[in-house]
C-alpha cells in the first residue's frame, strides 16, 4: 500500500471521530485501526530513509 492511500486513511478516520456521532465503543475501534494505520505510515518512511544510505568509502552510512 503506498504512503499517499495510509494518510488518507489517517484522515478519513481522524474526520470521522470528529463527527461527534461515534458511539465510544466504536471510537476505541477507530482509534486503533488509526494507530495501525499510523505505524504502517512509520515503517514505510523508515524503509525509505533506510535505502537512503550509502556507505562512504570509510564503510560508514551516510545520508545519499
Amino acid at each position: 500500500m503506498e504512503l499517499e492511500t495510509l494518510f488518507q486513511q489517517v484522515e478519513e478516520i481522524i474526520e470521522k471521530m470528529q463527527e461527534g456521532e461515534v458511539s465510544l465503543e466504536e471510537s476505541f475501534s477507530l482509534y486503533e485501526n488509526g494507530m495501525k494505520t499510523l505505524k504502517k505510515c512509520n515503517d514505510k518512511i523508515e524503509s525509505v530513509e533506510k535505502k537512503l544510505l550509502k556507505m562512504n568509502e570509510k564503510g560508514e552510512l551516510e545520508t545519499f
